[in-house]
């Protein structure tokens, strides 16, 4: 734990990410012990490989994640007999701004992408390609400063769907997920001069019996690619849609791999992500006592003149030094607290998950 001196006389200890992890675990496998038992031994692999899937990452790859993957025990089942590939757009039809793909899992490419796209997008099919998308033949398709967290998150998905305990049924359950992406290429006059729209990622395993691999993993995903302006993106950050007890669990996890990933001390985050929520110091202290006594019956003490000095001395520095890891754009130290917020934001760890919040205050000590 990370110690601190808050007041004459007491120490105040807050926690990490691996024993936030565990806590988490632990919380869940008391709700629900057939779903969470599995999935608690299984996480034991990602933190053991958790260096390994950061390089991974780094190079433009998710393998680590996706050999996990391969090796999965999740139970993947069928809702309904799905129609054969060839035949799904017409299961499924296209939007004015929509097109669809198909990704072989095993294989790690597009294996098919509908003709639509050329008069959505103005891609030729041949371009849109996971190489191009990423930039491993030149300039990534994905804007350079989405493309690390697409990466990132890429590499805890492919994780999330391999765990054991989970069950994933085919067209009800789905990921989805926003980035930005250069027009540049596009044979459209029109969507070449915006220089950039949002692409948004609706992926479905695609579960049937002649789609699982000797593995035992399904073999393809489903896409369903929509189309925005950029006015209406944030951030990189997928959800994961499946039954609720399920998704709840999963998107809090990912949150907290994620977390894991990044390696942002806890208290700094709970400190900014009170921030982000009250525009002055007195407040973010107000809450942040409150919250210390009511998860953890402690007596923070915590004052805006202490804030001010955790913002500007040490969180701030130490989102610079974090962010420089994922964050090709950021090229001076990071000074302003909106900065600061903005860039905790591109990271994924704020806003903080109202149940992982009162876990990391419950997990505080003296």
């Amino acid at each position: 734990m990370n110690t601190d001196q808050e007041s004459k006389g007491q120490k105040i200890s807050f926690t990490n990410w691996k024993t936030s992890l565990s806590k988490f675990l632990e919380i869940e496998i008391s709700k629900n012990p057939n779903l969470c038992l599995p999935v608690a031994k299984y996480l034991s692999q990602f933190i053991e490989k958790m260096d390994l899937i950061k390089t991974d990452i780094a190079n433009k790859s998710a393998s680590v994640s996706l050999q996990m993957m391969i090796r999965a025990m999740a139970t993947y089942e069928p809702d309904k007999d799905l129609p054969a590939l060839k035949d799904l757009t017409k299961h499924f039809p296209s939007s004015k701004n929509e097109f669809q793909s198909i990704f072989n899992i095993e294989e790690n490419k597009f294996i098919w992408v509908s003709e639509n796209i050329e008069e959505t997008l103005g891609f030729p099919r041949g371009h849109f390609t996971l190489e191009n998308l990423i930039g491993l033949n030149g300039e990534p398709i994905i804007h350079p400063e989405d493309l690390p967290h697409f990466m990132r998150w890429a590499g805890i998905s492919y994780l999330l769907f391999s765990i054991p305990g989970f069950k994933f049924e085919s067209n009800n359950d789905y990921q989805l997920i926003k980035f930005r992406i250069s027009t540049k290429d596009s044979k459209i006059k029109q969507i070449r001069e915006l220089q950039t729209l949002v692409l948004s990622k609706k992926s479905q395993l695609y579960i049937n019996k002649s789609g699982i691999s000797e593995s035992g993993i399904p073999k393809y995903h489903f896409d369903t690619w929509t189309i925005y302006d950029s006015s209406f993106f944030d951030f990189v950050r997928p959800h994961y849609v499946t039954s609720f007890n399920q998704s709840s669990f999963m998107n809090d996890l990912a949150y907290l791999i994620n977390c894991i990933l990044v390696d942002f001390p806890v208290k700094y985050l709970l400190i900014l992500n009170e921030r982000s929520k009250n525009d002055r110091n007195k407040l973010v202290a107000n809450s942040m006592n409150d919250k210390l006594i009511s998860f953890a019956s402690i007596q923070g003490n915590l004052d805006e003149y202490k804030i001010g000095d955790y913002l500007n001395k040490s969180i701030k520095p130490k989102l610079t030094s974090t962010c420089r890891n994922w964050c090709p754009e950021l090229q001076n130290d990071i000074i302003g607290d909106y900065e600061a917020i903005n860039y905790a934001r591109k990271m994924g760890i704020i806003p903080i998950p109202s149940q992982v919040e009162s876990m990391l205050y419950g997990l505080t000590d003296k």
